[in-house]
């Protein structure tokens, strides 16, 4: 490789970066802002007090609308490889509610590991305690606001930015497909701060990844998270011990099916690999 094109490479490589861990400073202050814009016009102190995750709400459809205008901009021009995966809107919509339902129940198991051996590792159990207190903030005020910045809005951001953004850099910068999933698999876990989240939702990036570099579609790996996300999130009413129990159950489940539906994938995509010139 050339000086120039490894320092182009290199360039890549920092802008993944800097998008990555600009956002956490970019949501916050956007989320400010949307506050005192809301409260301009007439939104009570009190109830923006209580609702914190309005703001969020508001900063992350922002950054929503930035992210896949830059992400259009990025893959102008760019020769980027064919989708060897496509899916019909319902049946892709089915698959990727078992897959999301599968990943959830991985994180389930992680999460239920590093409960049982918290009290033997002390860095664990405060990672631990802190990813509870984390999921805790995120209850607070009405429920339409944990929905949407928790469930559909949030996960949409992430997705524009780590599947769109951040996986095209790293694409460009190695020239690989493979680099490319793991590493912004990677960045997705180490983004989230929290170790025990970092594990699981470094798991859940290999799979959304390797959807994402599939098909080539922002949709199927956004579904896939918005489907774990809401498994976790379940609305006032339906979040008893039961429901949660329910959806646990259905999460482990898909586990296996989970495995069965990416080695199908997988088979279908080299088949079709062959085929291309």
């Amino acid at each position: 490789m050339k000086a120039r094109e490894k320092a182009f490479a290199f360039g890549l490589i920092l802008c993944a970066l800097l998008l990555a861990y600009s956002y956490a400073y970019l949501d916050a202050i956007l989320a400010v802002l949307s506050e005192t814009v809301l409260g301009a016009v007439g939104v009570s102190a009190s109830y923006l007090e209580a609702n914190s995750n309005l703001g969020y709400t508001c900063s992350a459809a922002i950054l929503s609308l930035f992210y896949f205008w830059l992400w259009k901009r990025i893959k102008r021009g760019y020769p980027e490889k064919n989708a060897t995966l496509a899916f019909r809107p319902f049946g892709g919509a089915f698959r990727m509610l078992l897959i999301g339902l599968g990943a959830g129940g991985v994180s389930l198991l992680w999460l239920n590991f590093a409960e049982a051996i918290q009290n033997s590792i002390p860095a664990l159990q405060s990672s631990y305690d802190t990813f509870n207190s984390e999921m805790g903030a995120f209850e607070q005020g009405d429920y339409i606001w944990m929905l949407l910045t928790v469930s559909v809005i949030g996960p949409l951001v992430e997705e524009l930015l780590f599947r769109g953004l951040v996986f095209h850099l790293f694409e460009r910068s190695f020239k690989s497909e493979r680099a490319a999933i793991i590493l912004s698999a990677l960045l997705f876990g180490i983004w989230h701060e929290i170790f025990v989240q970092s594990v699981y939702t470094f798991m859940i990036g290999l799979i959304l990844g390797y959807l994402y570099a599939k098909t080539r579609k922002i949709i199927w790996p956004f579904l896939v998270h918005l489907v774990n996300n809401f498994s976790g999130t379940l609305p006032p009413g339906f979040d008893g011990e039961f429901a949660n129990l329910l959806v646990n159950l259905a999460s482990l489940i898909c586990i296996p099916v989970l495995f069965i539906l990416l080695w199908r994938m997988e088979k279908n995509t080299k088949q079709i690999e062959k085929t291309l010139p």
